[in-house]
């Protein structure tokens, strides 16, 4: 998106309108209502297919095509749970509504099908299989579908922030970067003087009668308030109202951000409000799940890791000299010590070669003082990039998992130079308070793109917003990552 500089409001208009056909979220919700009826089939599909190849006597997969007449139900069910239109829906919520969704339906039809017929239990336990089927394969799709519809120009609404500098440069920055949250930033309204003319080709306007005015015609719907500190309140009362006036979807971004998260709920003391947050990982009953979860990943997992890690371990061995596995202290749940395993990707004597580059390269040097891991390292073999770029270094880890000192999910397991030195010291007892995760929130946010500030914040805001719902979402997205091979070196 493009604008010129010293940009009038109404030359903002023309320019709004070639750009923009429509200012409703109509269009997004019904093209992911259609992803959802295609997924919902592919459910069906699968599970006929699944239970056609035990037994092909008791079912006929091609007959799955006849349940489509359910779909109205499934759309019906999953417009009530509020999926539709779809845009910034938090993942963990949405993988629980669709969940929940999915369940109700097919349960629904196998109970009714057992109850009506006779001889057709093949269908019902069919049916049954589809729920696991839809649990991870439902939220997958719609995720992939969002990232596809984002390089279209009709995916998403426009939106109009309202922010001061520091804040708008990074908001629209993340707007702009995440074209699949489906808002598009269409024009920054910032009061503060000597404010730039653009943030990444987004005009920015003081507001005003004018430009509102220019807005209303426009019919645009949204407004985005984003807060950067309490001194630095953009809006008083009067200008609230007339925000809350114009538009007809306004989300707030308070400034307090390390506690209002996406499980936030709300008390009433008496007329007095109160946010209120819970540590789920102290649950007991939390835990035991969480770990059966770990230990029924690593069941039906085992018979296709173990023979790349035999594999794996056999190349390590013939094209470097050296041990197959490497072992590295870092800092496990509730403070202890533990030794997480990786497939060695190094040569032998990486610490003597670190040392060196560090002292004859001030880049290389600034960059490990500050993320602790240097771009195209030259202590990396020719087979350990390839094991870094896959992950496939850190399979060994699985032997944390099976042992109970790690998860397939929390956070990123770290060193005790990293909880002294790089910003954890102040969160160093929440962030130890559960077990550290193959994978997480920084695993799948940029990995080594990643700066430590703000990899404290995703462990943070995995640990303040955990649900299962939220590790079916960051495995799904883990598939993904590895996939494309996203941040890893």
């Amino acid at each position: 998106m493009c604008y010129a500089k010293n940009m009038s409001p109404s030359e903002y208009a023309t320019r709004f309108k070639k750009r923009f056909s429509h200012t409703s979220s109509f269009y997004s919700g019904a093209l992911l209502m259609l992803v959802d009826a295609l997924c919902v089939m592919l459910c069906f599909g699968a599970s006929f297919f699944l239970i056609n190849l035990i037994d092909r006597e008791v079912i006929n997969f091609k007959s799955f095509v006849t349940y489509w007449i359910y779909l109205p139900a499934f759309l019906l069910v999953f417009y009530g749970a509020r999926l539709y239109p779809g845009i910034m829906l938090a993942p963990a919520n949405e993988v629980r509504r669709l969940a929940l969704g999915n369940m109700a339906c097919f349960t629904g039809i196998a109970l009714s099908i057992v109850v009506e017929t006779d001889g057709r239990d093949a269908i019902s336990i069919a049916l049954m299989l589809a729920i696991p089927i839809a649990i991870v394969l439902h939220p997958a799709v719609r995720d992939a579908a969002r990232k596809l519809f984002s390089r279209f120009k009709w995916w998403g609404v426009p939106a109009v922030v309202y922010a001061n500098n520091a804040a708008s440069a990074f908001f629209v920055e993340r707007l702009i970067k995440r074209p699949d949250f489906g808002y598009k930033p269409v024009a920054v309204l910032n009061p503060e003087d000597g404010a730039p003319e653009d943030f990444l080709g987004v005009p920015v306007f003081k507001p005003g009668d004018e430009i509102h005015a220019v807005i209303k015609r426009l019919r645009i719907k949204t407004a985005i308030v984003v807060e950067q500190h309490e001194s630095d309140r953009i809006t008083n009362g009067e200008r609230e109202n007339e925000i809350l006036s114009m538009y007809r979807y306004v989300f707030f971004i308070p400034y307090i951000r390390s506690t209002l998260t996406a499980s936030i709920s709300t008390r009433d003391f008496g007329g007095i409000l109160a946010f209120a947050t819970t540590h789920h990982l102290t649950i007991g009953v939390n835990l035991v799940v969480k770990r059966l979860i770990d230990l029924f990943l690593l069941l039906i997992s085992s018979p296709f890791v173990l023979p790349i890690v035999v594999i794996t371990a056999l190349c390590i061995k013939a094209t470097s000299p050296g041990p197959v596995f490497y072992a590295h202290t870092r800092i496990g749940y509730k403070g202890k010590p533990i030794k997480t395993w990786k497939f060695r990707s190094m040569v032998r004597d990486a610490d003597a070669q670190l040392a060196r580059v560090l002292e004859r390269d001030p880049a290389a040097r600034e960059q490990w003082e500050k993320n602790r891991k240097i771009e195209n390292d030259p202590r990396i073999t020719p087979l350990g990039k390839f094991l870094r770029r896959t992950s496939l270094d850190e399979l060994p880890q699985l032997l944390n998992i099976l042992l109970g000192e790690m998860s397939f999910v929390g956070p990123r397991p770290v060193t005790n130079e990293e909880l002294e030195n790089y910003g954890y010291k102040d969160k160093k007892n929440y962030v130890l308070s559960v077990k550290p995760g193959l994978s997480g929130m920084w695993q799948i946010s940029g990995r080594s793109e990643t700066g430590y500030e703000e990899r404290i914040l995703l462990d943070s805001y995995y640990i303040q917003n955990w649900s299962i719902w939220l590790d079916i979402w960051i495995i799904i997205q883990t598939v993904w990552v590895v996939l494309n091979r996203k941040g890893a070196y």
